[in-house]
């Protein structure tokens, strides 16, 4: 037994308890609209006012592809974050770069982590396991859903509590949403679905809905399929929405004016992350619902949003540190409150039985929607490498809306150059 290893994390914690003043280090990301920088800074500085011997130097990264280059090059650099909220399906990427460490010896010896855990919704915790390791703890979580203008649904002579339950029926509610001026002239369409440059997300969950999958869950982050029909079908669906039914936007949709496009009545129907419910519910002048993304042979779609992380080279001090703010940002109370100011899933299941939840969602029953879709949800794209990857399958999908390429032409090749892109990681 390391009896001087036990001795300085004895002072370490001592530390904690007497005023030894200990900075950590915490990247973190904002992937949707609204000032959701300003809310996860004010639940720190509420952390370092009950913990003043603590002090938590926050780095706002950006997007989810931007904090996640920061972290990478900060890895590199030598001075890894303490903690970072990255993608959950980074997961391989940062294993490759030996860059984390399981949560699973704090798990052991911390009683309110362990139930944590087990407080988790299990479809969050998809992402977060690995042969039977915990790798992350899930924060900023989500689904993607449908939000629909009630009020034009009115106007179209649809019910506005009846979304859309099927592909053909999306289609054939958007045709009646979309509105034409005298001149012939789009004024709202009916149906908006971002075709976002780096991401697949959305993709994805058009995939599971059409039966498939974009990875082999057996794979172990070495096998994805794009070449597929299911997947085929996906990109067709996006594309035909626009070029063959005109009842959406003509060319890329972006993902980050897509709420605001909505908020604004320029498009009846959007596919986007729960977490813009609170910056549609702030923005919307009308009646909105949400409500599962329609199907085609089955409801699915991919968990989404990103989880903390710990990274390798922290001391003890730092250490404990760092877990007792995890265990802060993942509490019952403050992932209620995160769920209230944002918009994204309280990942904890007790969070929704707390008295400010439960009057929340009596108020705002939309905020249910992708807390029961989660039942139909399957982890997100798990795999080596994953920016290129996405890179790739993204680059496909948009040569497929813009009419650019085949769709079988488009998967075919996509296939080829995923492969390719995974060989390093993966022989």
């Amino acid at each position: 037994m390391n009896m001087k290893r036990i001795g300085i994390g004895l002072l370490a914690l001592l530390g904690l308890g007497l005023g030894q003043q200990t900075t950590i280090t915490f990247y973190y990301p904002v992937g949707v609209a609204g000032p959701l920088a300003r809310f996860i800074e004010s639940y720190v500085s509420d952390f370092e006012k009950q913990n003043p011997q603590i002090r938590v130097n926050t780095v706002f990264g950006g997007n989810y592809e931007e904090n996640q280059a920061k972290v990478v090059a900060a890895i590199r650099a030598g001075n890894p974050p303490d903690t970072a909220i990255l993608l959950s399906q980074q997961l391989h990427t940062l294993l490759a770069m030996d860059a984390i460490e399981s949560f699973d010896p704090y798990i052991a010896r911390d009683p309110e982590l362990k139930k944590a855990v087990q407080d988790f919704f299990p479809a969050f915790v998809m992402n977060s396991t690995l042969d039977g390791k915990v790798w992350s703890l899930p924060f900023q979580r989500s689904t993607p859903i449908l939000y629909y203008n009630k009020e034009a649904f009115r106007e179209a002579g649809l019910d506005p509590e009846k979304p859309p339950i099927t592909w053909e029926e999306l289609v054939e509610y958007a045709k009646r949403l979309t509105k034409r001026d005298a001149q012939g002239r789009v004024v709202r369409y009916g149906v908006a679905i971002p075709t976002e440059d780096r991401s697949t997300w959305l993709l994805e969950g058009l995939v599971i809905q059409a039966g498939g999958l974009l990875y082999d869950p057996a794979g172990k982050g070495c096998k994805v399929l794009v070449d597929t029909e299911p997947v085929r079908k996906a990109m067709q669906f996006k594309a035909d929405l626009a070029r063959k039914h005109g009842v959406s936007p003509e060319g890329v949709i972006a993902w980050g004016t897509t709420p605001g496009d909505f908020a604004a009545g320029k498009v009846a129907m959007i596919y986007h992350s729960t977490g813009s419910l609170g910056f549609i519910r702030t923005n919307a002048r009308f009646a909105f619902g949400t409500a599962f993304q329609p199907k085609l042979v089955r409801y699915g779609v991919p968990t989404g949003g990103a989880n903390f992380y710990l990274f390798k080279g922290s001391d003890l001090a730092k250490r404990e540190a760092t877990l007792r703010f995890i265990k802060f940002m993942t509490s019952p109370e403050l992932q209620a409150r995160w769920s209230i100011d944002s918009g994204y899933v309280a990942a904890r299941r007790s969070s929704w039985n707390l008295p400010l939840m439960r009057d929340y969602v009596r108020q705002w029953p939309q905020a249910l929607t992708a807390r029961e879709q989660l039942a139909y949800a399957k982890a997100e794209l798990p795999v080596y490498n994953l920016q290129q990857v996405k890179d790739i399958i993204a680059e496909a999908e948009q040569a497929v809306v813009l009419g650019r390429k085949e769709v079988r032409e488009a998967t075919r090749e996509a296939q080829r150059r995923v492969d390719e892109a995974l060989k390093p990681f993966c022989r």
